[in-house]
């Protein structure tokens, strides 16, 4: 009996704790739409930007489209700590983001570096509403 009832708690547990991370990661999967970036204090209105849009998939894989100019990489979120790595460029450093908030809808994101402090707001979109280009 003790023989079955070890193995089988050790794959709730791993199973539970399986559960807990994946939320997050399954939130963040989708397409995003800037909707106001703050840089310094001073706000700008994500459509002032032209069509600003990040997507996420499940495989750790994230492309952003920034007025017509794509980028693609990999991404880790841990801890509420957004990392994304470029795969195009690989000299380029690791953007590192704060997850603020992060549901959803919405997913804010907090940005210090030595130079500037950025908040990001996105909202969630559905990937039929996102028209044409590459999709992750």
């Amino acid at each position: 009996m003790r023989k079955f009832i070890v193995p089988i708690l050790g794959i709730i547990i791993m199973m539970g704790l399986t559960q807990c991370h994946s939320n997050s990661e399954k939130k963040i999967v989708g397409v995003w739409q800037l909707k106001e970036l703050v840089v310094n204090g001073t706000v700008l209105q994500g459509s002032s930007l032209g069509n600003w849009l990040w997507e996420f998939n499940e495989a750790g894989g994230y492309l952003t489209d920034v007025a017509g100019m794509r980028e693609k990489g990999t991404y880790t979120l841990k801890d509420s700590i957004l990392s994304l790595k470029l795969v195009t460029e690989k000299s380029q450093p690791k953007q590192v983001y704060k997850v603020a908030r992060l549901d959803s809808v919405e997913l804010d994101l907090i940005a210090n570096d030595a130079n500037n402090r950025q908040s990001l707001r996105f909202i969630k979109r559905k990937v039929s509403d996102v028209v044409g280009g590459d999709k992750d």
